[in-house]
């Protein structure tokens, strides 16, 4: 039962506040047949409890996509609450609670899947989470739906990375999502440490890791998750600060005179210039370095692509996520 003929190509939308899903009306986005709406989080602490963001506005939001033939698969977020997360795994009564809740939900509301974003955790609920996925995927299943799962790169912190296995998520959800950027992230703060949120040779290389012998995922499971931003990073007296720039405002952040230099191994346009006393840098996410990313997803014939987030994004690579998604 595929729900997704071709390449799945999914785009997160992200809103924080009640009842606020954008409104879409008369609108369509090119080249994209799923919408993951921000719409279900864990309550902190709340034994198990799942808040809702759906509203008026969010059955409108469902209307719209199905009206136009796109797939809803909503997040279902953690929101980078590792006790609370920790406090559901631990308790199998309140994974159940969980995942009836979850059930009921995409019941409510004619929903084609969900989109688990369970981030940092502790690595020693890693085979709890996995219990999880293993408890809620059939249930989901069975009402004829999608089950998809955020994971990020192998090999890296405890709470960010070790936290996953993601052999068997891969094994047992329909789809796994590599969310392959924060390469370099806010945490970065040492002088020579900063770089790009997204680079070529790294999305390879962890691909490669997905579907080698150390994680065994199926390359028809993996959607490669790509940025709609970047970071501006700024070097003063050996410290390091960044600020997240949609790709929409990158042009006309760059200061004039400043000319991109390609990176043939990163494969995008760096620019470097000074201001203020700082050194600043920037490896910037436009169609080309998309275009790039999105190549991989054909060379490794995976399931398709997923871009975080919407409205961040130029026009224009739409397109671009179109013709490369569709080529033969």
């Amino acid at each position: 039962n595929k729900q997704i003929e071709g390449k799945v190509s999914l785009v997160w939308e992200y809103f924080s506040e009640y009842g606020h899903a954008p409104d879409r009306k008369g609108t369509t986005i090119e080249g994209v047949n799923v919408v993951s709406p921000s719409f279900f989080t864990l309550e902190k602490l709340g034994k198990g409890n799942l808040l809702e963001n759906v509203g008026t506005s969010g059955e409108e939001y469902i209307k719209w996509a199905h009206s136009n033939g796109y797939k809803v698969w909503p997040l279902v977020s953690n929101d980078s609450m590792k006790e609370t997360t920790s406090e559901i795994m631990k308790d199998y009564k309140l994974r159940e609670k969980l995942i009836n809740q979850i059930v009921d939900k995409v019941k409510k509301y004619n929903l084609d899947g969900v989109n688990i974003d369970f981030e940092y955790m502790k690595e020693e609920d890693k085979d709890l989470f996995s219990r999880f996925i293993i408890e809620l995927t059939p249930r989901i299943k069975s009402l004829g739906k999608v089950v998809s799962v955020d994971v990020t790169a192998p090999d890296g912190s405890p709470d960010w990375s070790l936290c996953f296995d993601r052999n068997v998520i891969g094994n047992v959800a329909d789809y796994i999502m590599f969310m392959a950027y924060d390469q370099h992230g806010e945490y970065v703060k040492t002088e020579g440490e900063e770089g790009t949120v997204a680079g070529f040779d790294w999305v390879e290389l962890n691909i490669n890791k997905f579907l080698g012998t150390q994680e065994e995922v199926s390359s028809e499971k993996l959607v490669l998750g790509m940025p709609f931003y970047t970071r501006l990073w700024k070097v003063k007296n050996g410290e390091v600060t960044s600020s997240v720039v949609t790709m929409k405002n990158i042009e006309k952040s760059i200061p004039e005179g400043v000319t991109k230099e390609w990176d043939e191994i990163l494969k995008q346009n760096y620019i470097q210039y000074e201001k203020d006393g700082a050194i600043c840098k920037m490896w910037i996410e436009d169609e080309s370095s998309i275009k790039e990313k999105l190549s991989l997803v054909n060379k490794y014939n995976l399931a398709g692509s997923s871009y975080w987030v919407k409205d961040f994004e130029s026009e224009s690579i739409w397109n671009i996520i179109k013709q490369e998604l569709n080529k033969e």
